[in-house]
């Protein structure tokens, strides 16, 4: 059933076309998947911090860059929480720094696997700087030749499916479409738009020391149709250190090549991007990851599935 379910999701992957999204992307989505998914939070035995730094496009003035820091942990009765801070340039003159407070309920199933519930509370403030653009139309009612701000609150929810070597699921963000309250702009275009990801992965043992993992996400709005990631990498384990290597395909955008290694409670990896679309700017993007895992003093974060059963095997936690 499993695999029937995981062919499923690739047939969606290789079916759908491929536009830019307005979240913020990542390269390294496998690691740290609270980011991608409210519905990852509490799912490890253990209080997982984590940090992304993404430079998009490198080499020329202006990049976009993004920030974010995460935490999320397990509470007693099958609860989780967690929290996401922010921050993505879009390349100047539009930004956005938000944070996002989660919560989520476990279901364990009749046989070894979960079902976790995840809803965020999303909190944005965004911004508008037209002070420094070289524009066509100097009477363009929507460029006020300052900076405009817009605070708004909107919300996130999603689920996931999980057991030892596998994991689906699915997410939705900006859940009421919120209005941004930007001026000279239809009311139409003038708020966040629902994005859905779809994202699922399989790990399959080689040995008892290297495993491969395979995931792949699609990402799509209301008003775009859906980009692609799929990524594979190989996981093995050193002398009590894992080592992890991979690449991947962003849907004619981008190929991607990760590498990462994780000593006690401490992981590090880093990606890069070669563009392979139609963007002149630079073919080069960077992303840093680190997370950190910290250990429960006390023992109800133990009830928590299948990360306890990958942490025990050697694998990267989620």
């Amino acid at each position: 059933m499993i695999r029937l379910l995981f062919a499923s999701c690739w047939i969606l992957l290789l079916a759908a076309p491929l536009q830019a999204q307005q979240r913020f992307r990542r390269t390294s989505f496998p690691v740290n998947a609270f980011i991608i998914n409210p519905a990852v939070a509490g799912t490890e035995p253990v209080t997982v911090f984590g940090s992304s730094y993404r430079h998009q496009w490198a080499g020329f003035e202006g990049a976009p860059t993004t920030t974010v820091l995460s935490a999320h942990t397990s509470l007693p009765n099958s609860l989780g929480a967690g929290v996401i801070f922010y921050n993505d340039d879009m390349g100047g003159a539009v930004s956005q720094t938000g944070v996002e407070l989660t919560g989520s309920y476990k279901i364990s199933l009749p046989n070894t696997d979960a079902v976790s519930f995840g809803l965020s509370l999303q909190g944005t403030q965004f911004g508008f700087d037209s002070s420094n653009l070289n524009v066509w139309d100097q009477d363009d009612p929507a460029l006020t030749g300052g900076m405009e701000t817009s605070f708004s609150l909107d919300a996130s929810t999603g689920m996931m499916v999980y057991g030892t070597d596998y994991a689906f699921g699915a997410a939705i963000s900006n859940l009421f479409q919120s209005n941004l309250g930007i001026s000279g702009v239809q009311d139409e275009y003038n708020q966040n738009i629902r994005h859905y990801r779809f994202m699922g992965s399989y790990t399959s043992d080689i040995s008892s020391n290297l495993a491969i993992q395979t995931s792949g996400m699609i990402r799509l709005t209301e008003i775009t149709p859906a980009q692609i990631d799929v990524y594979s990498r190989a996981i093995f384990s050193v002398y009590q250190i894992m080592y992890w290597g991979g690449a991947g395909v962003r849907v004619g955008d981008a190929v991607t090549f990760s590498l990462g290694a994780k000593y006690a409670n401490v992981g590090l990896s880093y990606s890069y991007d070669i563009t392979t679309g139609e963007n002149v700017l630079s073919q080069h993007s960077h992303e840093v990851n680190l997370t950190y895992m910290l250990a429960h003093k006390r023992g109800f974060g133990k009830g928590t599935l299948g990360s306890r059963k990958i942490l025990d095997r050697n694998r990267l936690v989620k």
